[in-house]
């Protein structure tokens, strides 16, 4: 069946007022034509008492995928509240790559009580995936996929694949094995079909196999199939055995985590905290970073404690620091973001510090020249005099300067050390911007106004 955009929305549209109506069984016949992920955005959005009675009445292989869609601490949250069967039976239908990451988003002693009550091959599976630390490949790989031994024929390869379970069958390659299961080679399905089905296996197949570990990370897993245009990634286990693999899929869901915490990082936030965090909990999260960044804004602090005189003398010097260190923030968070973003997605490498203090150099003196120019005209016209205009001019330009260098660079110097480039750099950054910005207007002011 071949549906067009328009048609597909008016499913998803018809699912999601059917919920909000409590016509459950309207709401199944709609999504049985909507693709699990689309399903699941629709539920997302319905109320809360709707979902569990339609994923009970959908079946089991439907209403797995479309819980496995869901945020996991969602997921989490709707199973938390559900009786032990239940939330046994709906988990147990989640493929076990996500059903770990929903189980690893409840508290263990309602995770283990939930495996308990599974299958015992959902509970293997799932418990493999939970032996591998959280951001590893071997936390994020799937047990789905095709592997067959050398000795086989490309006909008897096609006709395992005609014979595996359907979210196999679709799998773009076929992985093959020695006798110890340690993978030699590779062949697509595309490349399957062209052969002649009596050709031997290991002429069909590609004895170059790009791989991962189970204990490498899944960030740089995720960019491995990114850039080399896979649509899966083996993962192998430490004694080179084929654990499992990291599909297009799985890859584009780790790239978007860590895009979600980086982001989170650059502004003190938590990549452990989510809509779903207890208030309590959320506290303990958010305050530390708060607390300490009290501490480095008491440089600023300090600073202008030092000019107090000046402060004094010439009072409407205080109306502009707002702004010059407001606009030195800004550029800075844009050049931050420019460079974590870079690296993140592997467009530099650290070795092209210097080249990134050269740009940054070049956009800031022009940046600065313009916005100070702009911002001494104002001020000049403001107070009707010319030299605090030029002051105001100065310091911004220069702080302008200052923090798209220290924003283009400090996650290169901060990556260099081995830390997360996007943990706390934003309050540093502003830290240093204000200090900066405030030091330069105040001292000027200091020695051209109180002479």
């Amino acid at each position: 069946m071949l549906l067009q955009p328009e048609v597909i929305e008016t499913y998803h549209d018809e699912m999601r007022a059917a919920l909000d109506e409590g016509r459950v069984a309207e709401a199944v016949a709609a999504a049985e034509n909507l693709s699990s992920s689309r399903a699941a955005e629709a539920l997302r959005e319905a109320p809360s008492e709707q979902i569990v009675p339609f994923l009970l009445a959908c079946s089991s292989h439907h209403a797995g995928r479309i819980l496995g869609n869901l945020p996991p601490d969602y997921a989490a949250a709707i199973l938390e509240q559900q009786e032990l069967e239940v939330a046994a039976r709906l988990v147990s239908a989640v493929p076990p790559d996500h059903a770990a990451d929903i189980l690893q988003a409840m508290p263990p002693e309602l995770g283990e009580r939930l495996l308990a009550s599974s299958a015992r091959t959902f509970r293997e599976a799932v418990g493999k995936l939970l032996e591998h630390p959280a951001g590893s490949a071997g936390a994020h790989m799937t047990s789905r996929y095709l592997t067959i031994g050398r000795e086989h024929t490309v006909g008897e390869t096609l006709a395992a694949m005609r014979s595996a379970p359907a979210e196999v069958e679709r799998s773009t390659y076929v992985y093959v094995t020695d006798a110890a299961d340690k993978p030699v080679g590779v062949v697509s399905v595309r490349d399957l079909l062209r052969r002649d089905p009596k050709t031997p296996l290991a002429r069909a197949m590609t004895p170059h196999v790009v791989a991962v570990s189970v204990t490498d990370s899944a960030v740089q897993a995720a960019e491995l199939i990114r850039n080399r245009r896979f649509t899966m990634l083996p993962v192998l286990a430490l004694d080179g055995t084929l654990a499992g693999i990291i599909t297009f899929d799985d890859a584009m869901d780790i790239v978007s985590a860590q895009v979600a915490g980086q982001f989170a990082g650059v502004n003190a936030g938590s990549v452990d905290e989510s809509f779903f965090t207890p208030p309590l909990s959320a506290v303990k999260l958010r305050l530390p970073w708060m607390a300490a960044n009290v501490f480095l804004n008491l440089g600023a602090v300090a600073v202008i404690s030092s000019f107090e005189e000046t402060i004094a003398a010439v009072a409407i010097l205080a109306a502009f620091l707002p702004m010059i260190t407001d606009m030195g923030g800004n550029v800075g968070i844009q050049s931050l973001s420019v460079a974590i973003r870079s690296i993140a997605l592997g467009e530099v490498r650290l070795r092209e510090f210097w080249r990134a203090v050269r740009k940054e150099l070049a956009i800031g003196i022009v940046n600065g020249l313009a916005l100070g120019a702009l911002f001494m005209m104002i001020a000049t016209f403001w107070q009707r005099n010319a030299l605090i205009g030029a002051i105001a001019g100065i310091a911004l330009a220069t702080n302008v300067l200052v923090a798209g260098v220290v924003g283009g660079t400090i996650p290169f110097l901060i990556k260099r050390l081995g830390k997360d480039p996007a943990m706390m750099t934003g309050p540093l950054l502003t830290t240093i911007t204000d200090i900066t910005g405030v030091t330069i207007y105040l001292g000027l002011s200091t020695i051209l106004l109180l002479r």
